[in-house]
């Protein structure tokens, strides 16, 4: 093998929330010939394997089991589209996501600007398909390609990806044991902003400058930095709940009760409801229980105030949700990845 199995490794710094961890083996890899030989030592050991990006999205047990594979795939490719004069990124899934687009906004290329600022990878961008601001990867992803388990690659469309709010196949029991490797972004010729989102068209509303896409980018993470914390700064998964949806008629009892919600129309007479409203709601914004803590500008975030442990944030979290359901009769549930196991 080309690379070095580390044992006993200190996950600590290895995900934005910090929380304290260890790995029994953790190994880096850099190209899908590295991958492909890690993979096949975690089999011959009997090894499960986790797959590790930027860890943005990812809480840490004390101990995570097997072998630990750190995704350091790089590459970063524009081409033109011929035919339609689009703009075609290609990009490794171990790209830091927002090194990606102020490279693009170097090259005079806008349309992923609105994601400025989200932490994490390329790679784990796709996994979740990350939002902010009225834009997901979603909509901006061409193709994926993947190592799939038997050792063969191939590229999927948007079409075979299964995306949804903070969803894809790469979730689910179909995409079980495939790891994405790069994925090509396509940027339509003549950029569109989207700056109608509330807290973005205000904050714009304040300033006299043209609409481009960096300025649009300036904007995204002046909103950002006003309301989320930095994860250098601050350990944290980001936005830790998924905005949860009520039936008809449990939205009607809700809406009677607090006729003050913030909701959002879906088919059928659903409401999506807004995450961090509820928890506020329930007296949770700015709360501290030990090591975590929830942040004081935004109900949405947990934060780790100095050596938390995931079972640390997992009790905290745990409290919240069932304050939320008995409060609301609905069960919020968690973004972030859970990985390892209690030591």
């Amino acid at each position: 093998m080309a690379f070095e199995i580390f044992r006993d490794f200190d996950l600590t710094h290895s995900s934005t929330f910090q929380t304290k961890a260890t790995a029994e083996r953790f190994v880096r890899v850099e190209d899908v010939d590295e991958l492909r030989d890690a993979l096949a030592y975690a089999k011959e050991e009997n090894l499960p394997v986790t797959i590790l990006g930027g860890g943005s999205n990812t809480i840490f047990l004390s101990k995570v089991p097997g072998l630990v594979v750190k995704l350091d795939l790089h590459g970063f490719v524009l081409t033109q589209d011929a035919e339609t004069g689009d703009t075609l990124l290609e990009a490794g899934a171990g790209e830091t996501l927002d090194d990606v687009i102020d490279a693009l906004l170097d090259a005079g290329v806008g349309g992923l600007e609105n994601l400025a600022a989200v932490p994490g990878t390329v790679g784990g961008a796709v996994v979740q398909n990350a939002g902010a601001y009225g834009l997901e990867m979603a909509e901006r992803i061409e193709s994926v390609r993947v190592l799939r388990p038997d050792g063969s690659v191939v590229d999927y469309g948007v079409g075979d990806c299964d995306f949804g709010y903070r969803h894809s196949r790469f979730k689910t029991e179909a995409g079980r044991g495939e790891v994405i490797l790069s994925a090509v972004l396509r940027f339509p010729k003549e950029w569109v902003p989207r700056v109608d989102y509330k807290d973005l068209e205000a904050y714009r509303k304040t300033r006299l400058e043209p609409t481009t896409p960096q300025t649009v980018a300036a904007a995204v993470r002046a909103v950002r930095a006003a309301k989320l914390p930095d994860p250098k700064e601050i350990g944290n998964a980001g936005s830790f709940f998924k905005n949860p949806v009520a039936e008809k008629l449990l939205w009607h009892h809700i809406l009677t009760e607090h006729p003050g919600i913030p909701s959002y129309p879906l088919g059928g007479g659903r409401r999506k409801l807004a995450a961090a409203w509820l928890i506020e709601a329930a007296g949770w914004k700015g709360a501290e229980r030990g090591t975590v803590g929830v942040y004081k500008r935004h109900a949405l975030i947990l934060v780790n105030l100095g050596g938390a442990t995931g079972e640390d944030v997992l009790r905290v979290a745990e409290d919240i949700r069932a304050d939320v359901e008995e409060k609301f009769g609905l069960r919020l549930e968690l973004e972030p990845v859970v990985a390892g196991e209690k030591a």
